[in-house]
């Protein structure tokens, strides 16, 4: 190969390089950020705090996750609980109850079947975030093999240019 042509492969690779040691730093913290949001989901219940503290880049599906995890879980507890009372009231055996206990009940049910709708949501999310994040490393380990790759190609072209540099060096000899 030509002095020029390894030097303007020389420049090519080290630019693909370049933009590959981009694209990692990039999907490192994508996968950092991923991870960070991963434990506030699996925590169950998202603050205001929590809400504030997480990645800029993870802001907008943590809002949008709020939201589908509190119509999930009225959802459920909408569907479930009139079962739910009328078990509790065949348990009674149609006991008469004061009004506050037969309230007091009817708001655990309710709490605890709202809990059960996020917990759902919260796994859903969870399978959904499992598969992106191992996506994305897929996706870092073919960068870095590709990184491996353009490295070894990097130390052959400069090998290549030296040999002609070398070659290309006047030969002056010394006769006296």
């Amino acid at each position: 190969m030509g002095i020029l042509m390894c030097t303007a492969r020389l420049h090519d690779l080290c630019r693909q390089k370049n933009d590959i040691q981009y694209k990692l730093l990039k999907i490192s913290k994508k996968l950092r950020d991923l991870q960070q949001y991963a434990s506030m989901v699996g925590n169950g219940n998202i603050s205001i705090g929590d809400l504030l503290s997480s990645p800029g880049s993870m802001m907008g599906r943590s809002m949008a996750y709020i939201g589908y995890a509190h119509n999930m879980a009225l959802q459920y507890m909408q569907m479930n609980a009139p079962m739910m009372q009328m078990m509790y009231q065949q348990q009674m055996g149609g006991a008469a109850q004061n009004p506050q206990q037969m309230q007091q009940m009817q708001n655990y049910i309710m709490r605890t079947l709202y809990i059960q709708g996020r917990e759902q949501a919260a796994q859903e999310e969870a399978k959904n975030l499992k598969v992106e994040e191992g996506k994305l490393a897929a996706e870092k380990d073919t960068l870095e093999a590709l990184q491996a790759e353009i490295t070894e190609e990097i130390k052959a072209v400069k090998s290549a240019r030296d040999e002609d540099i070398k070659a290309f060096a006047p030969k002056y000899t010394a006769n006296a």
